[in-house]
This record gives C-alpha cells, structure tokens and sequence, in this order.
C-alpha cells in the first residue's frame, strides 16, 4: 500500500541469504479422508499430504471436516481428534510426512459466545476478518488455541511435519469480507492507524462514498478522497499485522526445520468487489515477512479452462526475488469429481474427459516445475483423480518435478507484466472495469505466444531486467516524482519498450489530472487506438481504452520489441533457460521456437527425442495437449 512500512529489502536478502531455499513439496489433499485415494497417491510415489484439522464451516455452510471439532471452547481442545487426523494417514501410508493447515478462524461456538458479549461482527473471522482481528478477545483466544495446536503437534508429530500453513478469513485465505464495515474494535484502530502517521483522525467513510468514485466512477482522488485511501490501506494493513502476529509465535513454536506458508497476494485473481476490499493488497508487506517462507493459491480461476493459460495468484517475479517458496494448489474439477451439492452452482466438472484432464494436469504440473513451484493435487470432496490414466500421470509427473523442479535454472521472459498494489489502491472495486487492469491482462497475455514474468513496481529497482524488452503497465495510475526516477532509470533504457493503458500517470499522490496522462506516454488521456513513440533511448505505447489492448495487439508489440515469440497466438508458453512448455486444446502440427540453437530436444512427458541440432521444430500435438520439451545444448 502507499504508506506501509516494509522491512527494508536489502536486510532481508542478506537474512535470506544465511538459509538453504525453502523444501518443495509434491503433496495431496483432500477435505475429507480419502483413503483409497491416499493409497493410490502413495503407490504413485506421493508421500506428502496436507492435513487440515478445521474447526470452521465452508462458504455453503457445511463442515469442512469430517472429524469433530478440535477446538471445542476456550482453552479446552479435543487432541483426540486431532491425533486421529494424523494417525488415520498413517494407517495408510506409514511413510507420509505432513503439511498441517492450521485453521485460525472461528468455530461457531466462538462466534456465538463473543455475540453474547456484545462483539456480534467482531467475532466471525470468516466473513468478518478485518473486525475480527481488530478484536482483542477473539486475537487472545486464537492466540491460546494457535499456542497449544503447535505444542501438541510438535511433541506428538513433530518428526511428521515439514510444514505449517496458517489459515484464516473467507475460505480460510485471508480474505475479508467485510465490505469496509467497521465494528467498534476496528474503528478504535482505525483512529489509532491515523495518529500513528500523524493524521488528523477522522470518521470510518460512508459505505455511499466508498462504493463510488470521482473520476469515472472507477478511481479515487487523493485531493477529496484521501480519508476513504487511508482507510483502504490501514483495512489491509490490519489483516498483514495480525498475519505477521501469528507467523511469529508459530516461528517461535515450532523447530527450525518447519517451513511456514500462508494463503496470500492475489493481486492477479480478486476482481468485482475484492480487489481492494479482501485485503491481499498489502502482500509486499508480507512477503517481506520473515517468519514466512512460501505462499499459497490456486491456480487462476478465470483461465482454466482447455487452450487457457492458468497461473498463479501473485505476482511471481516478486516472491522469486525475496527468495521465497510457492505452493500451487491444483483444485481443478475433472469429470470424476465428487459434488458435495448438485443444487449449488459452481461445482460442475470443468475437464469432461480423460484427455482434458491429462492435458490440463500436464499444463499445471508443467507450470509448477518451471517455475520451481511446490504443489498440491487437492482432491476437494474426493473423485478428482481417481482413474488409472490420471493416476500415471501423476506418477510420471512426479518423476519429473523431483528431477527438473529444482533446476538452477534463469528466466526466459522478455516481457514483464508490472502490477501495482500502491495503484489498485485507487480503483473502486465496485467498478467492474476493476478486472480489466490485472486479471484479464494476465489472460491475454498467456495467449500471446511468450512467457512473461510478474513483478510488483516497487521491485524494479531490485530485478534483474536486463532480458525485458517490454513492459505492461495496465494500471500505473499514482506516479509521484520518485516513482517516475524508478521508471526512467530502470525501465526508459536500452530501447525497452512500455506500454501504458489507461489513466497513466493521472495521480501525483496528491491530485488527479488527465493532462498527468500526456506527460508521460506522449499522448492524450483516452487517444483510441494502438499510440507509439519512439523517445530515442526507449519506446512508449499507450492504449486509451482496455479493450483495445488485446492478445493480438500485445503480440505484435511484443514482436517489434524483439521478444522471441515460442508459438502461435493462442496458446500458452512456459519457460525457463533449460525446459519449455507449449498448451494447446486443437491440436495438430505447431512450430515451436526457440530461444537458442539446441543440440537435442526432448518431450519429457513421452521421453521422446523431438528434435535435433536446431532452434525451430515443429510438434505434432494432440488435441487437447501440453508438451514440456527439455532444451539439451
């Protein structure tokens, strides 16, 4: 956020720097205890399975375990229940090793009990998070449960356990729903958030003031709507506290071989109503946290589908930087899928046959591996893999991850994708534009033909950028005198191309003026059209309308840039220096480019030399199909 205080970077890559780089896991989970499934994952090679001993109910109501609640009320806990949860995968699979999610959220009882005390929306951390944590009481006896969770599992399990995944907020992802609301608690922090920064303190805003804005109905004035930023910020910055909080006592709980991780920073994913309001645009803040070591999302919700390009929830580039882990959860609906409920929408299978699944899993997996991603097959309500075809996929796909995933191995992109939590800020997210700038631009740009990377605008001054040739900024709307000398000294080099959309430039931090638009980018706030200039030592694109800044459009910059373009527009492209990988749902004969001559080229999944002596093939794929080729000089 604008004004979050941030552990400073360089201390951290030297504290990072005195420690190995965090274990991957290749694991299974599942809600429910899926035995069968566990023994077959087992067999296939998978010993790793993530445990969650939930006290909460789900998003549909129902409980997401199948085994009593742990914590059954203030400092009183059912550890029979929680011994059973371990011993009952054990019982299958003697040699399985854990990552336990610890469930911080509130039981009902704690919701219902804190009602009675008059805390009615500060109790509820599912649907009430920033409320929640603002709440001394509840923060207290979460902290009790958290304490007593890590002692007995450490003593009693310890040896078991690899990692620990602290969960929290709507569908136990540190999201808030609140929708701003702020109940007594959180406005007492909320004046005391202002005073800290030596602002005059004023009143939470209206929720009429919040849900618009000034210009356009989509960004906010710092001029007349400071107080609504502010509150904006310290609403996410509640939430990276607390996070910080926990992650802490459980670094101190826990021994140090314990990996610590977190759902968070899905900058790339929240859209209508989320983007500002859950709270993950404050995840520079904990990335930077130390106690933390890896992070967690599923993969994309809005490009899965066959011939779509998936990807992760956060800005990739920027976690890499700080050295630090990724967990991907593959939740993706086969047609095997359990429904827990056939009257709720949403549940249907999204791979309807054995080759969608193959070629997705392929899309994933490969995903993962390039990008030395840890992963999950999270097998929800059970069913989501239980065919022999799927299975020795994932045997085979295991193989691979163990062998490649941990590659030291350079990026391969030569366009970065530049994603601005300081600028979200800004957006009103009851605005449906508000998916424009981050979610779909990373679908198009998966259709483009290239990998790319994700970095946020405050890590240009730590990346290497030396291969970007061209950077998308869909959303650099607060440019202030210091951030421009970022620009212009990182990025306006070395005949790098920019591309601008929109309100570029339109906020100095203080003010919003159109006119900001045309200092910048040379052109005039909404010029229609693909605009470019040619400033001598770096070029600039502007498109005034987002609409205009298709896959097509980005392909074509992208190529008068000089970026090695992998394949056809369309189909989506991983890589690194050593592996590539190419989706496809037609199939039939593709030319795959490369970025260097190859002495031979090997498609991993099948083992099959494709290639020799070459930087240029051409794969017969099937339909649907991922291949991920090896690149042997």
């Amino acid at each position: 956020m604008r004004k979050t205080i941030s552990i400073v970077f360089g201390i951290l890559l030297s504290a990072l720097s005195c420690f190995s780089a965090p274990e991957k896991f290749f694991s299974y989970r599942s809600f429910n205890p899926e035995f069968e499934a566990m023994k077959r994952f087992a067999k296939a090679g998978v010993n790793t399975v993530a445990l969650f001993p939930a006290n909460t109910h789900n998003s549909i109501g129902g409980r997401y375990s199948k085994y009593p609640d742990v914590w059954e009320w203030f400092d009183i806990y059912n550890f029979d229940s929680l011994d059973k949860q371990f011993d009952d995968v054990l019982s299958v699979n003697p040699s399985a090793n854990f990552v336990c999610i610890v469930d911080l959220n509130s039981p009902i009882w704690l919701s219902r009990r804190m009602t009675l005390h008059g805390y009615s929306m500060e109790s509820d951390s599912f649907t009430q998070l920033s409320n929640a944590v603002a709440n001394p009481h509840w923060r207290e006896a979460v902290e009790n449960y958290l304490k007593a969770f890590l002692e007995h599992t450490e003593k009693k399990y310890g040896s078991k356990i690899k990692a620990y995944l602290l969960a929290c907020g709507q569908t136990d992802e540190w999201m808030d729903y609140s929708n701003y609301f702020a109940a007594r608690f959180k406005t007492e922090r909320w004046k005391e958030w202002q005073e800290g920064r030596g602002i005059n303190p004023v009143d939470v805003p209206s929720f009429k003031r919040i849900d618009s804005a000034s210009f356009e109905n989509f960004l906010r004035d710092p001029k007349t709507e400071a107080d609504i930023l502010n509150y904006l910020e310290f609403s996410s910055d509640i939430i990276a506290s607390t996070i910080e909080h926990f992650a802490k006592i459980t670094r101190q709980s826990v021994s140090k071989d314990k990996q610590i991780g977190i759902f968070f920073g899905y900058i790339l994913q929240l859209e209508h109503k989320r983007l500002v309001s859950c709270g993950h645009l404050c995840y520079e803040r904990v990335f930077d946290c130390p106690y933390i070591d890896f992070y967690v999302s599923p993969g994309t919700y809005d490009d899965r589908k066959m011939g779509q390009g998936s990807g992760f929830m956060c800005p990739n580039g920027s976690r890499m930087l700080r050295g630090k882990g990724w967990l991907h959860e593959i939740d993706h609906r086969t047609f095997s899928t359990k429904v827990p409920n056939s009257k709720v929408p949403g549940f249907d299978s999204g791979w309807k046959t054995q080759s969608e699944v193959c070629a997705g899993l392929k899309r994933e997996f490969s995903l993962s591996i390039i990008n030395g991603a840890s992963l999950w097959c999270f097998d929800m309500w059970g069913g989501f893999f239980d065919t022999p075809d799927t299975m020795a996929l994932i045997e085979k796909s295991r193989k691979l991850w163990e062998k490649y995933a941990s590659l030291n191995a350079d990026s391969a992109a030569e366009i970065a994708l530049v994603v601005d939590p300081q600028s979200a800020v800004y957006i009103n997210d009851n605005n449906r534009k508000c998916a424009e700038p981050f979610l779909r631009m990373r679908t198009k740009l998966n259709a483009v033909g290239a990998p790319f990377e994700v970095y946020s605008f405050g890590d240009l001054d730590k990346a290497d950028l030396s291969k970007i040739k061209l950077f998308i900024f869909p959303a650099m709307f607060h440019l202030t005198k210091e951030r421009r000398e970022l620009l212009e000294k990182y990025v306006f080099k070395d005949s790098k191309t920019s591309l601008f959309i929109h309100a570029a430039g339109i906020s100095d931090g203080k003010s919003l003026d159109v006119s900001r638009v045309k200092d910048l980018t040379g052109f005039e706030y909404g010029a229609k059209g693909v605009n470019e200039k040619d400033f001598g030592s770096y070029k600039i694109a502007y498109i005034g309308d987002y609409s205009e800044a298709t896959a097509g459009v980005i392909r074509s910059l992208a190529e008068k840039s000089g970026v090695r373009l992998y394949a056809d527009l369309g189909n989506p492209v991983y890589a690194n220096s050593r592996l590539v990988a190419v989706h496809t749902a037609d199939g039939g004969e593709k030319t795959v480019n490369l970025p260097r001559k190859c002495s031979k080229v090997v498609e991993l999944f099948s083992g099959r030399t494709v290639a020799e002596n070459t930087d240029k093939f051409v794969y017969k794929f099937s339909s649907p199909d991922t291949a991920l080729f090896e690149l042997v000089d």
